[in-house]
């Protein structure tokens, strides 16, 4: 992955948050080449406080259509297959990093599903990547960092591009 030899990222080691240690990382990941960066930062962030990391992609939920046809359903069959797989090469490449990393792929709401998998996978810290809607993405609620900072029980830290 062209990110994680890029990205240099700074990440300022600071372990001890809230009073407790970070050892369980989750980052979020739409599988953009914005997002292989904030797996990149991810992964040296996590390097850094000796953490691990679960990369999460979350697919987005099978249309309802009553009368669709069995070509729609194998489709976004074939497209979920897809996505899983490119998700087992990013992780791949953040295992060649030296850091412990797992996966997790969800379907459902972005927001809703970050939140849950990090409940679930006791995670000490959410990383996501920062996307810059406009205006209509905003007013539809497309924007998901904010949706997951409120919605989260640990500290979330937005990667922003070039903040490196």
């Amino acid at each position: 992955m062209k990110a994680l030899e890029e990205t240099k990222a700074v990440a300022r080691p600071f372990v001890n948050v809230g009073g407790s240690n970070i050892t369980k990382i989750l980052v979020a990941v739409d599988l953009t080449p914005h997002s292989e960066k904030t797996a990149a930062y991810g992964a040296e962030f996590a390097k850094r406080v000796g953490a691990s990391v679960i990369l999460l992609h979350v697919f987005p939920p099978e249309p309802s259509v009553e009368f669709a046809s069995e070509c729609v359903y194998e489709s976004f069959e074939r497209s979920r297959r897809l996505v899983a797989e490119r998700l087992t090469k990013l992780i791949e490449q953040v295992h060649e990093t030296g850091v412990k990393c797992e996966r997790d792929f969800r379907v459902g709401d972005p927001a809703e599903q970050v939140v849950v998998a990090a409940q679930d996978q006791h995670a000490d810290l959410i990383i996501t990547g920062a996307h810059h809607p406009g205006f209509l993405g905003r007013l539809f609620g497309l924007d998901q960092p904010p949706r997951i900072l409120h919605r989260a029980r640990c500290p979330v830290l937005v990667y922003h591009e070039g903040s490196e």
